[in-house]
């Protein structure tokens, strides 16, 4: 408020201005008023300020949710960003080197299965890389009874980087609890055999079954024993001297080898190969190669790829002790088949279950368990 208008107010109250000073004035209180009511009026419009703040809290929220959904979406897209980038990298770990780390633990696997378990060589390992430096590894787990190779159950193997799992395994159907073993020649056990189970069986089945002798004995010797009989061999097991896999007579922890050689990436040939190329700079190959020639009875090469399987796992042992939960103690293995020769003390065949009751009459075999029996399938 101006001193002129205090002066003016002031001598109004009084009575003092004169007829043209009241006149003006008053027109100026009129003024006055006016904005005072449009002040009022203004005022009195906050009275449905709780429509206009429910509004803004409405406002408020959407705003938040819509932050969230933009923070969501961006943490989305860096997740599908660094699934795509680490799904690049892991296939380039994988592909590395020659063989590549897929081969490489493959055959960790299969050739683990083949000198640890009888029909380990049925099948082979199939590997797929998972988007976080990962990979799978899942086999089926085969048996044979007779010309029939049936599933029994899978086995599955992860991987980060090069860091192993514990084995998986999922049977189908009953899992026996008593599994077939073998018994050592050197053992004053009595040996348990399943001659009375074979002969109440009928003449129209096939069995599989685990045959120990009454002696070590080299390969040709146990190729010759069944070689003039309708059964198939199918795995040798072999002595390594280690005192540790026998209990009571009965052999845990038994290695051995099929009865065809084991093969290894670098002993295909290639036969053929063709690169063709393609958009961008890629390039289609397209290979074929076989193993090298094998002849029936060719103990030499079937010791050979045996022992060559033997060396190569003992670079990847820790992986192979995990998947057997226990230990292979390859060096003492290796050191005792070197200085003493590869002998055996039992085999796992398959065949008729007639004609494989007769082998308790052979002066070399000791004992027998059957593993699997199955409805006639033999030609």
């Amino acid at each position: 408020m101006s001193d002129e208008f205090s002066r003016k107010l002031k001598a109004y109250e009084k009575g003092e201005l004169t007829d043209q000073e009241l006149e003006e004035f008053e027109k100026e209180l009129e003024k006055l008023e006016g904005y005072q009511k449009i002040l009022e009026e203004q005022a009195g419009s906050t009275t449905g300020s709780t429509i206009s703040n429910k509004r803004q809290q409405k406002i408020v929220r959407k705003g938040k949710w819509k932050a969230r959904l933009q923070t969501a979406l961006f943490a989305f897209g860096i997740l599908i960003i660094f699934t795509f980038l680490s799904s690049v990298l892991t296939a380039v770990y994988y592909s590395w080197g020659n063989p590549d780390r897929v081969d490489e633990f493959r055959g960790v696997i299969d050739h683990t299965l083949t000198i640890t378990n009888p029909y380990g060589y049925l099948g082979g390992t199939s590997t797929s890389t998972t988007p976080y430096f990962g990979l799978e590894a899942t086999r089926d787990m085969k048996k044979q009874i007779g010309n029939e190779t049936i599933k029994v159950g899978e086995l599955e193997v992860n991987f980060l980087f090069s860091l192993m799992s514990s084995a998986e395994r999922s049977y189908i159907g009953k899992e026996s609890q008593s599994q077939p073993a073998f018994s050592h020649p050197r053992s004053d056990e009595r040996v348990h055999s399943d001659w009375d189970q074979l002969e109440q069986l009928p003449e129209g089945t096939v069995v599989s079954a685990y045959v120990s002798f009454g002696e070590l004995m080299e390969s040709k010797a146990v190729e010759k024993l069944f070689s003039d009989k309708q059964m198939n061999l199918l795995w040798l097991a072999v002595d390594t001297g280690i005192k540790s896999e026998m209990n009571h007579g009965t052999i845990f922890d038994t290695i051995g080898f099929p009865s065809h050689p084991i093969w290894h990436e670098d002993d295909m040939i290639t036969q053929s190969y063709e690169e063709e190329s393609g958009l961008f700079g890629s390039s289609t190959v397209s290979e074929s190669s076989s193993s090298l020639a094998y002849h029936e009875g060719d103990q030499d090469m079937l010791h050979d790829q045996f022992m060559k399987t033997l060396y190569f796992l003992q670079d990847h042992e820790k992986k192979s002790n995990r998947l057997l939960f226990g230990r292979l103690d390859l060096k003492k293995r290796i050191n005792y088949l070197e200085n003493h020769g590869i002998l055996h003390y039992g085999a796992v065949i398959t065949g008729p279950t007639k004609e494989i009751v007769k082998l308790q009459d052979e002066p070399l075999v000791e004992g027998l368990e059957v593993d699997e029996v199955e409805f006639w399938n033999w030609e």
